[in-house]
């Protein structure tokens, strides 16, 4: 464990000293100082969010889903926190923020990058994480939120090295869809680091959990994993759905390497996967892509 966290400290100096990457937003440092004060109460909760139209409107629309279950609709914020508890409600923030900060690249011209592939790959992903995990005795006591929202962030790292390395990520790109390498192989050798990385320092500078963040990490080589091989096992199979079903990060870019013991550590059989891809396919048409 020593010499994973001294990789872990080598990465995310290569990482800082390389690329420049974005600040928390506002809306998520206040909301962290709210909830992490013991005397905070839903109402003071529900002012941090209140002044954010994008948190606001999904947190009223996911306590009022299917999920909840609730007999009455709820149109208070301040209820509606009640309702999802604090952690909950910072997980559809942060969701809210991630659209925000990173939802609008489309100025990022890219022969083998579509913003719109983009997003539907994440949000594949996503919803893939979501349903699987709903599946599979590993993950009976995770929240199913929290696995969407990790398998959104997978690939977030690439839209950072396109915004702060456009012209180097162009050519991993482009060499990638050339040699039907695998993106990552050429990244590390491009940069010392992958986009799944810098995903996972963002993701420490921007206080995720622990464990989304070693999932972030690990999403491509679960194998490696010196923590815990189950959430990076399942967004690595989520992310393999996603390329399967039409829908990749990359355009013309060879998809990752898949690592098939990822079924066991994921705890589903793979003849599950036919039985639930309908489902998936129907809960990722009803999502909204960022604007």
């Amino acid at each position: 464990m020593e010499k994973a966290a001294s990789k872990t400290t080598d990465i995310l100096n290569l990482v800082n000293k390389t690329l420049e990457l974005p600040t928390i937003p506002e809306v998520l440092t206040k909301l962290n100082a709210v909830i992490s004060d013991p005397e905070s109460s839903a109402d003071d909760v529900a002012k941090v969010i209140s002044v954010d139209p994008a948190v606001a409107t999904n947190i009223l629309r996911i306590v009022n889903s299917a999920y909840y279950g609730l007999q009455v609709r709820v149109s208070s914020v301040s209820l509606a926190i009640s309702v999802m508890g604090f952690t909950m409600t910072r997980k559809i923030a942060l969701k809210a923020a991630v659209f925000s900060v990173f939802g609008k690249n489309n100025k990022l011209k890219v022969e083998n990058f579509d913003p719109v592939g983009f997003w539907c790959h994440s949000i594949f992903t996503g919803v893939a994480a979501r349903s699987l995990g709903q599946k599979s005795p590993v993950f009976e006591s995770a929240h199913s939120e929290d696995l969407y929202v990790c398998g959104l962030l997978h690939d977030i790292g690439k839209i950072i090295m396109l915004e702060k390395a456009g012209k180097e990520f162009a050519q991993v790109l482009a060499e990638s869809a050339a040699t039907g390498r695998p993106e990552s192989a050429i990244e590390q050798e491009a940069f010392g680091f992958t986009h799944a990385d810098v995903g996972s320092v963002l993701a420490i500078k921007w206080f995720l959990p622990e464990d989304l963040t070693i999932a972030i990490r690990y999403h491509h080589a679960p194998d490696q994993d010196p923590y815990q091989r189950s959430l990076s096992s399942l967004i690595h199979l989520a992310d393999h759905l996603a390329w399967s079903a039409g829908n990749p990060s990359t355009k013309g870019t060879t998809s990752p390497q898949f690592q098939h013991d990822v079924y066991q550590q994921v705890g589903i059989d793979p003849s599950v996967i036919e039985e639930l891809l309908p489902e998936i396919r129907e809960d990722f048409a009803a999502t909204e892509l960022p604007s």
